[in-house]
């Protein structure tokens, strides 16, 4: 049986659980849980049907004890679901865990107590669904966190950045290109012309190795993954992981430098008055040794 109850007051939570627990104390009463199904004596001894088992419907009634201890015997997902759905509904604010889902199921069989001591057939289930549909409507999905919550089923389903890879977790891919300022390229190709060179670059020599270290960087993206470890019942995230791929190394970018410089007609004659400086003086002054 389903009813329909008013939308959550402003005044949060609290106010949709004293609407279950108002009009004072009673006696506790009878618990209404829904039709069950039930084998009836036998099956039909004549006839199509003859030999066959057959079965009849009837109320399920539970004390408020005995509907208490169902919620104690459900499995962890069927909890979650109920608290994911007191959430939804407004009893229950983003963040409650098993205790106040406890307290809140507490309260709709309390009240369903009531409607059984009037002989009506209203289940803690009904007065949930009532207050769900209320808050977004059967088919509605509803924003917790990273997720969205069925505002009906309880169901969850990832609604955040990048790719969710099971267990709240999901996974977040940027690139990036990396270039080098203008003053770290001139620095740069001012000490590798002053290495190998013995002086300092030109103008269109600091402009060429600018545009191919440009080039270089564009061509090798930086790839920061990141991993975000979400809580599943508030749907917050709790801690991420960061690992960085790709981009050119401090190397890299000096042998660009290099490359270009060892290009160049001058830097083989450069080499070659090198070498041979250096074995006139070997002559002169002897080998080190």
């Amino acid at each position: 049986m389903a009813i329909t109850a008013p939308k959550p007051s402003p005044g949060g939570e609290s106010s949709v659980l004293g609407q279950f627990s108002s009009g004072g104390t009673s006696a506790p009463g009878r618990v209404y849980f829904g039709e069950e199904k039930y084998q009836t004596y036998g099956g039909a001894k004549t006839g199509e049907g003859r030999g066959l088992p057959r079965y009849g419907s009837r109320s399920r009634w539970l004390s408020e004890e005995q509907a208490m201890n169902e919620f104690y015997g459900w499995t962890d997902k069927k909890r979650q679901d109920l608290l994911a759905q007191m959430v939804l509904a407004g009893m229950l604010p983003v963040g409650s865990g098993v205790i106040e889902a406890e307290e809140g199921w507490r309260k709709l069989v309390q009240s369903a107590s009531r409607f059984g001591a009037a002989d009506q057939k209203v289940s803690p289930f009904d007065l949930l669904t009532g207050y769900v549909k209320a808050a977004g409507g059967q088919n509605a999905w509803r924003q917790m966190g990273a997720f969205e919550v069925n505002t009906v089923t309880g169901e969850k389903r990832y609604a955040g950045p990048g790719v969710y890879l099971g267990g709240g977790r999901a996974s977040q891919t940027d690139t990036r290109v990396d270039l080098t300022d203008p003053d770290t390229a001139r620095a740069m190709a001012t000490k590798l012309f002053q290495d190998m060179m013995g002086r300092d670059p030109g103008a269109g020599e600091l402009g060429a190795f600018a545009k191919a270290l440009g080039s270089a960087e564009a061509a090798n993206p930086i790839t920061q993954t990141t991993i975000t470890q979400y809580d599943m019942e508030t749907g917050q995230a709790i801690s991420q992981d960061t690992s960085s791929a790709g981009g050119l190394s401090a190397e890299g970018k000096a042998y660009i430098g290099e490359q270009q410089i060892k290009g160049k007609k001058e830097y083989g004659v450069t080499q070659a008055v090198t070498t041979y400086q250096n074995a006139f003086e070997d002559l002169i002054y002897g080998s080190p040794g």
